[in-house]
């Protein structure tokens, strides 16, 4: 009994292990995860002009 669920948990961790590596590289080919500091910037940017607009 115990090495079924040691084998089904092991089989769990490939499947999760594996969709990351494909978020990952799914990722990558897209370009989602080029100029990260640009988009940072702009998010920053963009809080600044909400703050002053509640502020104002």
């Amino acid at each position: 009994m115990l090495e079924y669920l040691t084998l089904g948990q092991f089989v769990v961790a490939v499947l999760m292990g594996l969709a990351a590596l494909c978020a990952f590289v799914w990722g990558a080919a897209s370009g989602a995860l080029r100029d990260a500091e640009k988009v940072k910037h702009r998010v920053v940017t963009i809080e600044e002009d909400f703050d002053e607009r509640d502020q104002g």
